[in-house]
C-alpha cells in the first residue's frame, strides 16, 4: 500500500539518510548513502564535483534515490545542479540544522554542488505489519 501524503511528508522530514544510485561508465551501478534536505516539496543533496557520483550524473543524468526502511519512498529521475549562491534559500543552514553533530563547513566548499532531484517516477509503500 502506498504512503499517504502525511506519511510521505513525515518520512522525508525525519529520515537522515537516503541512498542514491547512478551508473558508472562501464554500466555497473554506483550506490552511495547521502545526506539530504526536503524543502518545499523537493529533495536536495550535495556532493563535491570531483566524486564518482557527480561524474556519473554529468555523463548520464539518471538517478534512483531510496529513502526509508519499512516505510519506503523511491524516486527515479534526474537532477538539476546549482551552486549554493544560485539557490534562493539557506540550504547550508538547513544542512547544519539537520546534521550538526556530524557536519562542519568542509562539507560545502567551492567544489560542492547542490542537487535537486527531478522525479520521473516515484513509488512508496508500507511493509506488512508482521514484517518483523
Amino acid at each position: 500500500m502506498p504512503l499517504n501524503a502525511k506519511e510521505l511528508d513525515h518520512l522525508l522530514n525525519t529520515e537522515e539518510l537516503a541512498y542514491i544510485a547512478t551508473t558508472n561508465a562501464d554500466g555497473t551501478p554506483h550506490l552511495m548513502p547521502i545526506w539530504f534536505i526536503y524543502h518545499n516539496g523537493k529533495l536536495y543533496f550535495e556532493t563535491d564535483n570531483t566524486t564518482v557520483k557527480f561524474k556519473n550524473i554529468q555523463r548520464l543524468n539518471k538517478v534512483a534515490v531510496c529513502i526509508g526502511g519499512k516505510n519506503t519512498y523511491i524516486i527515479n529521475g534526474s537532477v538539476k545542479w546549482f551552486t549554493e549562491q544560485e539557490l534562493n534559500f539557506p540550504i547550508r543552514k538547513m544542512f547544519w540544522d539537520k546534521y550538526a553533530k556530524e557536519m562542519d563547513d568542509s562539507y560545502i566548499t567551492k567544489k560542492t554542488l547542490l542537487f535537486e532531484v527531478v522525479p520521473k517516477k516515484t513509488d512508496s509503500w508500507h511493509y506488512a505489519p508482521n514484517w518483523d
